[in-house]
């Protein structure tokens, strides 16, 4: 079974080398760039870890822990 990782940065740079180094490890990656992005992307997605930036450009992203 394949693990799924939503990696939430607004950073472009950060967000691909992070999405390309965890696909070159076999996840499947998954990305968003802000905190409304990501609770979308979570709400119909099955993901077993996410990477998280906390200062993302509409909130906390300890918001998205929260919840």
């Amino acid at each position: 079974m394949t693990l799924s990782v939503l990696v939430v940065e607004d950073d472009r740079d950060i967000r691909d080398v992070l999405r390309a180094s965890l696909a070159a490890e076999g996840f499947d990656v998954l990305t968003a760039v802000s905190l409304s992005e990501a609770t979308a992307l979570l709400d119909h997605a099955r993901v077993d870890l996410v990477v998280l930036d906390l200062g993302l450009p509409d909130g906390d992203g300890a918001e998205l822990v929260r919840r």
